[in-house]
């Protein structure tokens, strides 16, 4: 499927580009347009412009391997770059496809949109509350403006923060967007650049930051035209989505600038606050200095040049302090991890039977392990990955760089019926282990519709056009997930699949459920402002006997705690008391007794400000 130049040049060594790397057309101020692109293994390339203004105007080559040419069109001119065997291929640093991957890139002006976010100094760390979306599935439009029309609901929820699913180009008309090949080109389904711009506004106008997932371990297996070029595609690596970027092979400078300039596009041209990488320990980069140190770097430049909040979190699935560890103490600078240690431990209490990674998490063991220090597993992007006892390590991580959730994307899509955890449980299972993210002092994520327990699905989707790649993801889905009964599932390729995933509106959900995530989010709020909640002040365990995790702050004379009981759906824990002194503010599953005790019921929550003491055992 893809081109091959006839005509190869050796490829560049780091040393031999002395020029500053421009990726993408570049507006001058006389009108005209440089179109510049880096193809170290073509011998020649030509600029190809469709339309109106339709003409092929071969290119010049300052240095080797870089490729420019100066001219005069309008925004909207579509257009490609033809190799020496004679194809034409979108722009290795499209800024738009607006009719998918297989078709011209059309220029972009990014100083066309008026901001109007000029005093937006971003969200602090310490204050994020995480909403995990995709924009397809969002709202029933699936647009970049569509999203904008339930912003203000998440306020009211009291998010501070909205995540959006990779925007990549990808191929077909819906995926969940792990599958980009024009890394710097906004999905088109979607909308376009500047209605990406005007999501991003809006929300800002409202408090709330916007993270964005992308994607720098593999390209898309549909649309990847950058063969031809030369330097973007390792020829040592593979992984099983697609081919690997060459961040250590031959020239492999090129492409590492590539990757942080596009971190930085993002934040500049978009005001992104900030970007979460996927899947980190699955970049293959043997360089001494892997690329998330280099993306690292120039967040803390960014950070420092554009003077508001901005958040670097990393997929690592696990605890890695490397990722964490400043830059000047020879670590990465990331700000946050997602640490699914904390999802993975919830499910082990309420569905021990239902095992969605292939690390094997324990019941009563892990998720007291995850309360006291954070974590369970823990390892590097280059060091193996292991269970660490707390016999061996009781050193608390920092709770602020933890990313904690009951549900996301992975958790819900690649169950085979797109099940969400009230499906799967029930709703006061899932408030239950709501209210233990919520009370901890890590930075919590809700995925889009939990917050009033959607019964829409979410599936896995992708629209694949080609045959043999439309069969390999069925067949690899499967083989991914061999615990699930894949025999009477919708297809992951099927219309149905997109359609199906959309959340619907907060109306048609669990106004209990929506009510209870409310609550907890102000009590949060309060126990932040109060200088209570952080790891300093924390005391957590988990009783596997009563099932039950008490989680406690004590600052001065102030204090509160969390009483969450969690099990299998049919088991009966023992039965427990509690005596409180102070209020209760939240309670679920609890009989009152008198005098502040209280008897523990199926999937109890407690959640109040004074001391708690179980009576009894």
């Amino acid at each position: 499927m893809f081109a091959v130049c006839d005509e190869l040049v050796p490829f560049l060594t780091s040393q031999e580009s002395s020029m500053p790397r421009t990726f993408g057309p570049q507006f001058q101020d006389d009108g005209s347009v440089d179109f510049t692109v880096h193809a170290p293994a073509c011998a020649r390339l030509t600029l190809q412009i469709e339309g109106e203004h339709a003409q092929e105007l071969p290119m010049s080559q300052p240095e080797p391997g870089v490729f420019t040419v100066r001219t005069n069109v309008p925004v909207g001119t579509r257009y490609w770059f033809r190799v020496p065997d004679g194809n034409p291929r979108p722009d290795p640093a499209s800024r738009f496809q607006p009719e998918g991957v297989h078709r011209p890139s059309e220029l972009i002006d990014p100083r066309s949109y008026v901001w109007g976010d000029a005093t937006w100094q971003g969200i602090a760390k310490e204050a994020l509350v995480v909403y995990e979306l995709h924009v397809g599935t969002f709202s029933q439009a699936g647009t970049y403006l569509a999203a904008i029309e339930r912003l203000d609901e998440l306020v009211e929820l009291g998010v501070t923060a909205i995540e959006l699913m990779p925007v990549a180009q990808s191929a077909g008309r819906w995926n969940w967007g792990y599958d980009g090949t024009d890394f710097f080109a906004p999905h088109h389904a979607f909308g376009s650049p500047d209605e990406l711009r005007q999501l991003i506004d809006t929300a800002h106008q409202k408090g709330l930051a916007v993270l964005l997932d992308v994607v720098y371990n593999h390209f898309g297996a549909e649309g990847n035209y950058l063969h031809p070029f030369g330097g973007y595609v390792s020829s040592q690596h593979q992984t099983v989505w697609g081919d690997a970027p060459n961040l250590d092979g031959e020239g492999n400078a090129m492409m590492r600038d590539y990757i942080v300039a596009n971190a930085t596009y993002w934040i500049e041209d978009f005001h992104f606050d900030g970007l979460r990488l996927d899947a980190t320990h699955c970049i293959v980069d043997h360089s001494p200095r892997h690329i998330v140190g280099e993306i690292g770097d120039a967040f803390a430049e960014m950070q420092e040049k554009l003077g508001r909040e901005l958040h670097l979190i990393a997929e690592s699935n696990i605890y890695d302090a490397q990722l964490l560890t400043p830059l000047e103490a020879d670590g990465f600078g990331f700000d946050a991890i997602w640490c699914d240690d904390f999802l993975h431990a919830v499910a082990a209490e309420i569905r021990p039977e239902q095992h969605m990674s292939d690390r094997r998490y324990l019941a009563g063991e892990d998720i007291d392990t995850t309360l006291r220090r954070g974590y369970v597993f823990r390892g590097t992007i280059k060091e193996k990955r292991r269970r660490i006892p707390l016999e061996e390590d009781r050193t608390p991580a920092d709770w602020h760089s933890l990313i904690f959730s009951i549900q996301n994307h992975d958790f819900v899509g690649n169950h085979p019926n797109g099940l969400r955890l009230h499906q799967v449980a029930s709703h006061e299972a899932q408030r239950a282990a709501a209210a233990l993210m919520l009370t901890l002092p890590a930075i919590p994520m809700l995925f889009m519709g939990e917050e009033f327990a959607s019964d829409h699905p979410f599936y896995f989707f992708a629209d694949f056009g080609d045959a043999h790649l439309r069969e390999a993801v069925e067949h690899g889905r499967r083989r991914e997930h061999p615990q699930h009964d894949w025999s009477q599932v919708v297809s992951c390729l099927s219309p149905a699949a997109f359609r199906k995933s959309k959340i619907g509106p907060r109306e048609q959900g669990n106004q209990e459920t929506w009510g209870w995530y409310q609550e907890l989010l102000r009590l949060r709020k309060r126990w932040q402002a109060a200088g209570m909640f952080n790891g300093e002040n924390l005391t957590a365990a988990w009783d596997q006997l009563w099932r039950t995790a008490l989680v406690t702050y004590q600052k001065q004379d102030q204090a509160s705690f969390a009483v969450v009981r969690l099990h299998p759906m049919g088991e009966t824990p023992t039965q427990g008391v509690v005596s409180v002194e102070g209020e209760v503010c939240l309670q679920q599953g609890c009989q009152t007794l008198g005098d502040g005790r209280f008897a523990l019921g199926d999937y109890a929550v407690l959640v109040g400000e004074g001391k708690v003491h179980f009576e009894s055992l």
